[in-house]
């Protein structure tokens, strides 16, 4: 539903508008030109049992080029203190499609952070002209 526990920053909003998955919420981690910005939620991933990070993500974009990634979103684990321990996945401008079309991604093996507290965190940036909008939805960890 894009509420609590997640955190947003920066240009990241909720969005009850017209594209969530399933529900009636969606998040939009950026969606305008020259912005960056931010969604986490902090977990406990257990030890003694492989954990995979599923998400679906639906990536619209005014950008014209096949080949050049202008905008981009990082999936990322980050210690309870917000520094990064690593990158799970890159998502651009490239991976664009039709607002509403969400497509699965993952699973992502969060195996290396068992028995520690982590941040999942998408973090998105837009640069300065034709902007894409990242919106996220159904995250799940199992």
């Amino acid at each position: 539903s894009g509420t609590s526990p997640w955190v947003l920053s920066g240009a990241a909003l909720r969005s009850t508008g017209t594209f969530p998955r399933s529900g009636v919420a969606y998040t939009i981690v950026v969606n305008a030109d020259n912005t960056t910005g931010a969604e986490y939620q902090q977990i406990a991933i257990p030890t003694g049992a492989a954990r995979n990070l599923t998400f679906w993500l639906n990536v619209t974009s005014s950008e014209t080029t096949t080949t050049t990634q202008f905008d981009r979103l990082f999936v990322e684990v980050r210690n309870t203190s917000g520094a990064q321990l690593s990158t799970l996945g890159t998502f651009s401008n490239l991976n664009r499609g039709t607002a509403g079309a969400y497509v699965q991604r993952g699973p992502f093996s969060l195996s290396a952070f068992a028995g520690q507290t982590v941040r999942i965190q998408f973090r998105a940036t837009n640069h300065a002209s034709l902007p894409s909008s990242f919106r996220v939805d159904d995250v799940s960890v199992r």
